[in-house]
């Protein structure tokens, strides 16, 4: 299987464009959504057999977890694990990504839905105060999370779950990241948030700003590196098998 790149605005257009499917991958589905002032995303509902989570980008989002609503802008993620009731809606313009883990037939249904069919994948509705309590979800505002620094990186840990491991860096210039390497056990995947990130993929070397987005699948040799300034950017883990454990060993 291939690497993904897709530069800002690029990936899967769904719904005249409103939804880009990232990553449709069996491990990581990641889509990114922008929604058109204030309206209802998703009624309150819970999966069985995967995580649910947002990072929001631009604008701010209602998140409903168990049966309490957040409110959280640019910089906020939520993960809401199996048995978890959430949902979650747009009070004003915004863009944010959607991480399914794995992907429990959410792509598919998404593409269902675009051509009008009824789709339908691992999701059942529910009430608000149902299903597991809100101390199995994770809420945190920008900024948040558990903070590792080294020379050169700052890390911040947003999930660490068997399902995912979502990582926020900031990176500046003379961090040379990892070797080149492969997974044959997951998904590793990359979001630039802000300057530019370099890459190298399957023998390509590629200097990446906000908004583009990686992947490389099991088996596909990888590594990132610094710009030629400070950046910004999501690294998530599906599944983490470990990875936000063994960076807590290394920070």
């Amino acid at each position: 299987m291939n690497g993904i790149v897709h530069r800002p605005g690029e990936g899967e257009e769904l719904f005249g464009g409103r939804i880009l499917i990232k990553s449709g991958l069996d491990d990581l589905c990641i889509t990114e959504s922008f929604f058109q002032g204030a309206r209802d995303g998703a009624d309150p509902h819970y999966h069985e057999h995967h995580a649910d989570s947002f990072y929001v980008l631009e604008g701010e989002l209602g998140f409903l977890v168990h049966d309490r609503e957040v409110l959280l802008g640019p910089g906020a993620c939520v993960c809401a694990p199996p048995g978890v009731v959430h949902g979650f809606r747009s009070t004003q313009t915004s863009r944010f990504l959607n991480f399914h883990t794995p992907d429990g037939g959410f792509a598919g249904n998404l593409r269902a839905r675009d051509r009008g069919e009824p789709g339908g994948f691992d999701s059942i509705d529910a009430e608000p105060g149902d299903g597991l309590p809100p101390t199995h979800a994770v809420v945190l505002h920008a900024g948040e999370g558990e903070r590792l620094e080294s020379e050169h990186r700052t890390a911040w840990i947003k999930i660490g779950r068997d399902e995912l491991a979502m990582i926020e860096f900031e990176i500046g210039p003379g961090f040379d990241g990892p070797r080149l390497h492969t997974h044959d056990d997951h998904v590793d995947s990359f979001y630039v948030l802000e300057g530019e990130t370099e890459f190298k993929m399957e023998g390509e070397t590629m200097l990446l700003g906000a908004g583009s987005f990686v992947a490389a699948p099991r088996g596909v040799e990888h590594t990132f590196g610094a710009g030629p300034g400070r950046a910004r950017l999501l690294n998530v883990h599906g599944p983490s098998v470990g990875f936000h454990e063994w960076l807590r060993r290394q920070g």
